[in-house]
């Protein structure tokens, strides 16, 4: 059996509209909170997206268990193209039509394709009990095809900033449970 942490980034600075953008200090703060919801979990080992505002979130609780966080760049944030007012319509198209998207973006569909392989990959080679550090879209995507799409648009909408799902697998990569907002008994 293996137990994986899905981990949503903390907030992010919303002044800056790039995919670099750094986590805010209410998100720093939190990602320092978060460290305490896993100080007594046998973690193995810390996956994490290449954004910046992803590693931050996870860092403080590298420091404390003492692990390297591996950044794995197909986890990356969905590409959107372009910076959206209305990023909240724009989302419910996107997970209404999983082809859908703007120029120079990427589809819910394309990002399944971009993560997949690689979960894949990580899942057959990593440790019993890990964390995966990313963002809403992308991790989103990701738990919807381990529930075979029974996560959805509506969970996409719940989550926390930052949040953690627990998934239990069996060694042969069925979820069997997703445990949602694990982290919020801190």
């Amino acid at each position: 059996m293996k137990k994986i942490y899905f981990v949503r980034h903390s907030i992010r600075d919303e002044s800056v509209h790039t995919e670099t953008a750094p986590l805010s200090e209410e998100g720093m703060l939190k990602a320092e909170a978060l460290q305490h919801y896993f100080k007594t979990i046998p973690v193995e080992a810390i996956y994490s997206s290449a954004f910046t505002r992803a590693h931050d979130t996870i860092k403080p609780t590298a420091k404390l268990l003492k692990l390297p966080i591996q950044v794995i760049p197909e986890f990356n944030e969905r590409r959107i193209g372009e910076w959206l007012e209305d990023f909240d319509g724009f989302a419910a198209k996107q997970w209404s039509d999983f082809e859908y998207k703007l120029a120079q973006g990427e589809s819910l569909d394309e990002v399944k394709a971009r993560i997949l392989p690689k979960w894949r990959e990580l899942f057959s080679e990593s440790a019993s009990e890990w964390i995966l550090t990313g963002h809403g879209t992308a991790l989103s995507v990701l738990l919807n095809e381990l529930t075979q799409g029974k996560f959805d648009y509506t969970d996409f909408r719940e989550m926390l900033m930052p949040d953690v799902y627990l998934g239990i697998f069996t060694d042969d990569g069925d979820l069997l449970e997703l445990r949602k907002h694990v982290h919020l008994d801190m």
